[in-house]
């Protein structure tokens, strides 16, 4: 008899045993999971494999505002020396090309009488234009991006482009003159400027899921805009005439100005979309910027904008 309550008493002690372990663990699923799931709190979320550092390939257009293309109307912005060392002028086209300039050269006007076989041409008072426009420019550079997670990070490119201002003026010729309109005075001919320009941008980016593998984005930030003016010319008698030149020394060869670049600071805002390839990503976006052009003396507050692709690695 005392056997068998041995052999009971230990059966007992098992299953209150066995009870108080699966009371613990119904506990444990309560507080930290779901009962009937293997889902638990303390589990660790997928590390978000987009961090660091990475680099990209910027392309895209850029579309300078018209509001400083009028400096290259051909009116002569500006008084006194570009360059006082090499007495070189920013000559209006009357000055530069017209008979009674007073830093007109004589072999220019002797081409321009030969080219439309007349012996004089004037200037109207409303000659120059006053709705120059940059064309379109290419607009490359290199992009640095910082990520924190896939959604936000620190962002700096550097770009550069090209641009070219372009519009028509007018010159008075005789009636009888080789390239006269239908026996009436006024010639349309056309001008154009060049200017080289670099962009740095400093910003920050932040994003929202679009899907598994796109966000939208908006960057924001600091703009350095640099320009450097390049050319500023007139096309008559099929040939071209520098407005930016020293005047004519006999025996001397005519100087053209050296380029300057004037820096101006402003601010820049983009949004657009990025789309991921594993740790890769490429978006494309459109920008604004609001920022000071300088040119020589000349200063311009205006807004500049660009579409442009980015290519990260």
């Amino acid at each position: 008899m005392k056997k068998n309550y041995s052999i009971a008493f230990l059966l007992i002690t098992c299953s209150v045993i066995q009870f108080s372990a699966s009371a613990q663990r119904l506990e444990l699923f309560k507080r930290f999971g779901h009962v009937g799931s293997w889902t638990y709190e303390d589990d660790e979320e997928p590390e978000d494999t987009i961090n660091g550092l990475t680099f990209g390939l910027n392309l895209g257009s850029y579309f300078a505002n018209e509001k400083t293309a009028n400096i290259y109307n051909g009116s002569g912005p500006f008084a006194g020396y570009v360059n006082e060392a090499a007495m070189v002028r920013w000559y209006s086209i009357p000055e530069r090309i017209g008979l009674d300039g007073p830093f007109a050269m004589s072999n220019d006007i002797r081409t321009i009488q030969s080219f439309y076989n007349t012996t004089t041409y004037t200037f109207p008072y409303d000659y120059a234009p006053t709705n120059m426009r940059y064309n379109p420019a290419m607009y490359v550079g290199l992009n640095m991006k910082w990520n924190f997670n896939r959604y936000a990070a620190v962002i700096m490119n550097v770009n550069a482009c090209k641009l070219k201002a372009i519009g028509q003026f007018t010159m008075q010729l005789p009636p009888n003159s080789q390239m006269s309109q239908n026996n009436v005075g006024p010639t349309l001919l056309s001008i154009a400027g060049e200017e080289q320009r670099f962009n740095i941008n400093l910003g920050y980016r932040q994003g929202w899921m679009m899907g598994d593998y796109s966000n939208f984005f908006v960057q924001v930030g600091g703009s350095m805009l640099g320009t450097k003016y390049m050319k500023n010319y007139v096309l008559v008698a099929n040939q071209q005439f520098n407005l930016i030149t020293s005047g004519y020394v006999a025996g001397q060869t005519s100087m053209s100005a050296t380029p300057n670049t004037g820096v101006g600071f402003g601010a820049f805002v983009q949004t657009g979309v990025e789309f991921w390839v594993g740790k890769y990503s490429f978006d494309i976006g459109l920008g604004f910027s609001r920022e000071k052009v300088i040119i020589y003396t000349y200063e311009q507050n205006v807004t500049n904008k660009w579409l442009q692709a980015t290519f990260n690695i």
